[in-house]
């Protein structure tokens, strides 16, 4: 063999190490890192779109803007007053096998996650129980500050909502809603949930 010249063997071997290489990059750049590895698998949908989950089943029917709340319907004098802007999430929501409670919905914008507001105890949707075969019909509240709907990122707001706390490899319903098309009204009637048999 003359000096300077690369045998078939010698190519065959730094191909097939370049090849293990990409395919090494390719296994890490679709393998889940960090909070991924137990992220909730998320079923996604648009408003009025039914979801079903491994344990939830449900839609989120419409998604309103308030500067306050009229809770006088579920027998409460309070009014909802803000800092910020109530972002109000009609949804109907049932369990799929067994009885279960939501926890801490979710409302994300960009980077920042909101939780379900606990500031009206009792009223809000994600304060009871879900049966299987029966609709939980309600609303979620969450209260986000004014600039966040300002931003661009509100256009592709997610709601999201989970059975669990441990939420870890486990389902979780997704919808996605444009927040800057709604315009703010005062004083949003919100009343206790009522159950409908699916």
């Amino acid at each position: 063999m003359r000096p300077g010249r690369v045998s078939r063997r010698g190519a065959l071997s730094a191909l097939t190490v370049v090849v293990a290489l990409a395919a090494t990059v390719l296994v890490y750049g679709v393998t889940p890192h960090g909070d991924d590895i137990n992220a909730p698998f998320n079923v996604r949908g648009d408003i009025g779109d039914v979801l079903t989950g491994r344990t939830l089943t449900g839609a989120v029917t419409s998604v309103r803007l308030a500067s306050s709340i009229d809770a006088t319907a579920a027998d409460s004098d309070w009014t909802g007053e803000t800092t910020g802007t109530w972002v109000v999430v009609d949804a109907e929501i049932a369990a799929r096998f067994e009885p279960s409670s939501l926890y801490r919905p979710t409302l994300t914008i960009g980077d920042t996650t909101y939780y379900a507001s606990e500031r009206l105890p009792l009223v809000t949707l994600d304060d009871g129980t879900v049966r299987p075969g029966i609709a939980s019909v309600g609303v979620i509240l969450f209260e986000v500050s004014d600039d966040a709907l300002r931003s661009a990122e509100a256009a592709r707001a997610e709601i999201g909502i989970n059975a669990s706390f441990q939420s870890i490899l486990d389902s979780r319903l997704v919808t996605q809603v444009d927040l800057t098309s709604l315009s703010v009204e005062t004083d949003v009637a919100v009343s206790r949930p009522v159950e409908r048999v699916l």
